[in-house]
Parts: C-alpha cells; structure tokens; sequence
C-alpha cells in the first residue's frame, strides 16, 4: 500500500543498544518501528479517527510488519471493532504475533496488549478499565481514546465516555478529532448546549469531520430542530464520499430520521434505498441502521414492500454472535419482521443462553434489559401487542445498559409507546408522549398522538388543542419545504 509518509516532527532513531526509537506524530513512544512502521500509525490513527475508507491498507501494512509489535496490536483492535466472529479469530492471530515481537514494548504498548487479550476474552470492563487508565497516563494517545470510549459505548457507561473525552480535550484542545470525540461524550451525558459548541468548534477546525457532524445530528435531534437538522447535513453531506460504511450510512440515518419527524417519509425511504442499505450489506453497523430506519418507518405507516427479507438474509448468519446487546435485538426484530421465525427462535434461544452466561458487571444488559426486550419486539413483530407492552416494560429501566446511543436506543422506546397505544394502555402511553412532547414539542406526529390519546381518554378539549398545533407545524414545515 502506497502510505503517507514519515511525518517530519516524528523521530526514528536508536538507543545504547541498538534498538529501534522512534515517536509517532502525537509524539509518542513506539517500540521498534523504523520510518515506514511510523507512517503506518499515523496513517491508521487519522484514517480511523476521519472514518476513511482505506483501513485495509493499514492491515497489509500490519501484515508486513516484522519487527514493531503496536502494528500487529492495532490491526486485531480493527478486526475486532468489526463484532463479527471472524474479526474475533484474526484478532487472536495478530495478537499473538504482537507478543511475539514485544519483548522490548513500553508500558503504553503493554497496556495495549492487556486491553487487547481483553476484548478478546470479551473482558469489556477491563478493557475500559485499562483505556480510561491510559486516557490519564497518554491523552496524547488518540486511539486510545476513541476505543475507550467504543467500549464505553457498548457498555452503555455515558459517564466514562464522557471522562475519556475530558482527559483528551484537556491535552489535545487544538484536535478536530479530540473535539468531536468530547462533544459526543457531553451529547450522551445529555449536556447538549456544551456538545453543540464543542463539535461545532471541531468543524471551525476543519468542516469535514464526520464525527462532529454526527455530534451536531444529534444535539439537533435532541432538541426537535429537524429543518436545522436537515439542512446542516445536507451542506456537509458532499464530504462523506471519503468515508467508511459506517459513518456514510449512519449520518444519511440521521438525516432520515430529521426527515421522518418532519413527515416526509417517503424521502427517508428513498434515502434508505439510496444511502442507508446497501453500500457493505455484510457490515453489522450497516445491518442495524438498516433494520433501525426500517422499523421507524413502519411506525409512522410506510409500507416498506419486500425489504425486510432482503435485510434478513444477511441477519441470518449472525444467529449465535453476541457481541453487544443493542445489536443482538436489531439482528432478532429484522428476522422477526421478515417472518423468520426458525431463525428468531434459534436467536432468541442463543441470547438467553448468553445471558445465564453473563458476567457480573454485565448481567443487567443481558438478563434484565435483553431478554425480556427479546420476547417483546419479537411478541409486537407478530402482533402481540399487549404482551409486548408488558414484556418491554420490564426492559425499559436497564435500556440505556444495552450499548448504543440515546438516539439509536429511542428505537425501542418508541416500539413500547406503540404497542401500549395500540393494546390500550392509555395512561402509560399518555404519560410517555406528554414527556416526549415536552422534550420536543416540535414534532407533528406526537402531538397527533396526544389529540389521539386525548380523545380515547374524554379530555376532548386538549385533544383539539394537540390536534391544531399538529397541523401548524406541518403546514410549518411544508412552507419551508417550498421555499
């Protein structure tokens, strides 16, 4: 691969006894790496860190690396960020190369390796443990950072992604990067004017930054500013062509969801068929915006034709991985919609089998959250609405322990809301959409909720009321479309 170039404030050199010294271009310690080893990690930590799509290039990298252990350690880190089962064994294969070459690795290297043998033993408390320790000894290692505050993600510990992100923004305030990364961690922490600021003071840096815009996404979204939302993506759009599935797919997702809540949504479906599905079909980040956009749509009541089964075929192969709980109950409700139900069953089977094995610190995500979240959208796939009324209810207190973001998990939410209004638990449903609407009272489709609910209730005058101020804010929003 054709690699940039050994950045000029990097030094390769070497010690009193002849061993390779050299400092990357965060000005970092490696051990044994010459100038191309160098380049190689400042290629991965940019292109990582900018979502690009030339990963692959750092792993042919890796796989010729024969001297400097950190290559090795990185591409099973990359592998494994993957949350495929193949990730998994080539991650063991690069690992074990990496400790074949470490016999001179610092500390920082060392920690790498303990993070490392512990995502593969699927030790993800310990993996955080060890990223947040590295956050405070080496804020200048980004990488560290960001896979600190991934495994912070899938824990669902908002709180420590949060505090990786302080750490760095405390060394590196100048990084578009290391904004980005800790306007996210404010964002989920729900500080949503300081995360504003801070991932649009990213892009004063340099406006491409997929993460950033992600960030600002979701601050909008959290404020019920979709023609904002919709806009702002819009004008950042053309410089997403450069990027990986994941981010090109999840920030036209965003945008998709802006648009469902401005109620045009035959725009986010053209936007599923065009942007959202189809760029890495075998990808699970792509297979969970895809089932997530899916079922939005289906709730607002968009026929989505036949394209559920084309998703499931590519959910079917993923029956026994449980890497995160948030994308366990993705793959289960995309098999359930489309009618797969020898697959769900095995599925759902395999997830309570996971859950009985559940480490300590990680048994309120699978047994209280996942399983009974498993029965229920399985039970409101088919139906069953009631049951899953019940059946979510009992998840939705440990939902935010699944992984994900406040964004993505609002999925789930907004499946319970619907099967408590259509199983006729009036109060219970009433009570979430007043909370909603007061959250964001600027979306048509919960105010038209709430004259519903209102009517079946006999509270006939704020019915009205909710019903008026739904049509002011469509015909709001179609002026703006036209003009």
């Amino acid at each position: 691969p054709v690699l940039p170039s050994v950045p000029r404030h990097a030094k390769v050199g070497q010690d009193n006894r002849g061993r390779l010294v050299a400092r990357d271009g965060q000005g970092l310690e490696v051990s044994n790496a010459g100038a191309e080893a160098i380049a190689s990690l400042d290629f991965l930590r940019d292109e990582w860190l900018s979502f690009g799509d030339r990963l692959a290039e750092f792993i042919a990298a890796a796989d010729n690396e024969a001297s400097c252990p950190l290559l090795p350690t990185m591409a099973a880190n990359l592998v494994l960020s993957m949350n495929s089962g193949e990730g998994r064994e080539l991650a063991r294969k690069y690992l074990a190369r990496a400790r074949a070459l470490a016999k001179d690795a610092n500390a920082r290297e060392q920690a790498w390796l303990a993070t490392t043998e512990a995502w593969i033993g699927g030790d993800t408390d310990r993996c955080l443990k060890i990223h947040e320790d590295m956050a405070t000894e080496w804020p200048r290692d980004l990488l560290g950072g960001k896979l600190g505050q991934l495994h912070a993600f899938n824990c669902g510990d908002a709180e420590a992604l949060l505090r990786i992100g302080e750490r760095l923004f405390a060394a590196n305030q100048d990084n578009r990067y290391v904004n980005a990364m800790y306007a996210f961690g404010l964002e989920e922490c729900n500080r949503i004017d300081e995360a504003d600021k801070v991932a649009r003071a990213a892009l004063e840096i340099d406006r491409r930054d997929p993460w950033a815009h992600h960030v600002v996404a979701h601050c909008l979204e959290a404020r019920g500013r979709m023609p904002e939302g919709v806009a702002f993506l819009e004008a950042m759009s053309d410089t997403w062509e450069g990027c990986n599935s994941f981010m090109y797919t999840h920030n036209w997702w965003h945008l998709a969801l802006f648009l469902i809540d401005l109620d045009r949504t035959d725009e986010a479906l053209v936007l599923f068929d065009s942007r959202v599905w189809g760029v890495w079909k075998e990808f699970c980040e792509d297979q969970i915006n895809a089932v997530s956009l899916l079922a939005r749509l289906e709730l607002r009541g968009v026929d989505v034709g036949n394209r559920w089964a084309d998703v499931a075929q590519y959910l079917k192969p993923r029956l026994h991985e449980h890497f995160v709980p948030f994308f366990d109950l993705h793959y289960l409700y995309g098999l359930a919609r489309a009618g797969e139900q020898s697959p769900v069953t095995e599925r759902r089977a395999s997830l309570e089998e996971r859950a009985e094995n559940a480490k300590p610190f990680e048994r309120e995500a699978w047994a209280d959250c996942a399983v009974p979240a498993a029965h229920g959208l399985t039970g409101y796939a088919k139906g069953d609405h009631a049951e899953a009324a019940r059946l979510l209810g009992q998840a939705m207190p440990h939902l935010s322990k699944i992984g994900g973001s406040i964004a993505q998990r609002s999925l789930f939410g907004a499946i319970h809301l619907d099967a408590l209004m259509k199983s006729g638990w009036n109060d219970a449903a009433l009570k979430i959409l007043q909370a909603d609407d007061r959250e964001r009272p600027t979306v048509p489709w919960t105010k038209r909720s709430l004259g519903d609910l209102y009517r079946r209730v006999g509270r006939m005058e704020q019915a009205l009321a909710a019903e008026y101020q739904a049509e002011q804010l469509s015909r709001q929003y179609a002026r703006g479309k036209t003009t």
